[in-house]
């Protein structure tokens, strides 16, 4: 493959962590902090061009995406099954939906109008590397760099149990609008009870863009892959009047009982979902990817190499473990949880903890709000089954 060898970074995947970790790179290099070119491929296939994505995340600085923005909200409604809401003021955050697959686009022209990037849309069949070189295997070929990001996705492990269940976030989401002003753009809507029946923990959230328009987004997670119906949670949002539906978002998002190491080979990180940067617990990811491509780019300026990244604490560890067997097995239970953060606990710690990276206060705070009974239960099964490995 002439051409395509001697990179300074290869990156394995064009999604969020890939596309965000190239961007920061080119700008270290810009700015003095990286040496040399830096010289990236993009490796792996191109992603559908018309596949709609939308990401929500809180943050109390702009970010890097926020020219993608399609709607910024200071305050969310937390509705529970009996209708009831409470309105919750985010306390200096902001709550930004992300047109990713707009955001997308935008990011890989500009990466690949760099003369440092080059693109190599082909399928990746091995990740790996040798004392000193990654590589990339594309065709029979090798695609190398001094280091490796691989993005692919993960292998997930089964929660403990009899049977063993795989977890995973199943989402559908509608694009409504209305023939006249029905929606209230004021607040977003993160969780929403009140329109789920089913036996796996399901709620809907809404981003309301303007007054005749609003995503509404059906969120199920469990052992099915099935995806929920996000048409039940329109009442609620758009009144008794007229609306239609102008697009549709869908996908299944698995979540890993034990998200794997960082550094998958002596020259080769994991990113993204990859490298357990979607939380285990709560499916969410794009704050965590963030920070997590600084941190990477900080390593290399700092100490030559990417792998000097924060670890998860242990207790992040050990809480989602928790709350995943609590998942698999009381899911139908855990509104409750949701529902007493929000009630109970300071929002800015609420936010750090569904994260990850809340400190020890946060932590407390939270856990102590949460209904003991299926925690414990499951804390207690975790340490039955670690206690016969």
């Amino acid at each position: 493959m002439p051409g395509h060898q001697g990179f300074d970074h290869v990156i394995v995947g064009a999604g969020l962590s890939g596309l965000l970790l190239a961007r920061r790179l080119l700008v270290a290099a810009d700015a003095g902090r990286l040496p040399g070119d830096q010289r990236i491929a993009l490796v792996g296939p191109a992603p559908d061009p018309v596949q709609r994505v939308t990401f929500a995340h809180w943050a109390r600085r702009p970010t890097m995406l926020d020219d993608w923005s399609v709607g910024t909200w200071s305050d969310l409604l937390v509705v529970g099954h009996d209708g009831r809401a409470r309105l919750v003021d985010l306390d200096g955050y902001r709550y930004t939906a992300l047109s990713w697959d707009r955001a997308r686009a935008a990011l890989r022209e500009r990466l690949l109008a760099d003369p440092r990037v080059t693109a190599v849309a082909e399928r990746v069949d091995a990740v790996g590397a040798d004392a000193d070189v990654a590589w990339a295997a594309v065709g029979g070929e090798h695609i190398r760099g001094q280091w490796g990001y691989d993005s692919r996705p993960p292998h997930v492990d089964p929660i403990a149990g009899d049977p063993p269940a795989v977890l995973h976030q199943s989402f559908r989401g509608v694009w409504v609008r209305t023939g006249a002003a029905a929606v209230d753009p004021s607040a977003a809507t993160l969780l929403d009870f009140s329109a789920d029946d089913g036996p796996d923990l399901g709620f809907a959230y809404v981003l309301p863009v303007d007054d005749r328009r609003a995503m509404v987004m059906a969120v199920r997670m469990g052992p099915s892959t099935d995806l929920p119906d996000p048409i039940p949670a329109v009442p609620r949002v758009v009144g008794a009047g007229g609306w239609s539906i102008e697009a549709e978002e869908r996908g299944v998002t698995a979540l890993p009982a034990r998200p794997a190491a960082r550094r998958a080979r002596p020259r080769v990180l994991r990113i993204g979902a990859r490298g357990g940067r979607v939380r285990p617990s709560t499916g969410y990811a794009v704050t965590r990817i963030l920070g997590d491509t600084a941190a990477i780019v900080g390593s290399l300026a700092r100490h030559g190499h990417p792998f000097a990244i924060p670890p998860d604490p242990r207790r992040d560890r050990a809480l989602d473990a928790i709350w995943l067997a609590a998942l698999a097995r009381e899911r139908a239970d855990l509104e409750p949880a949701f529902l007493a953060m929000f009630r109970d606990v300071p929002v800015d710690r609420v936010l750090r903890f569904l994260d990850g990276g809340a400190s020890a206060r946060d932590v407390a705070s939270v856990v102590a709000a949460l209904p003991p009974g299926p925690f414990l239960g499951a804390a207690l099964r975790l340490a039955r089954e670690r206690s016969h490995r």
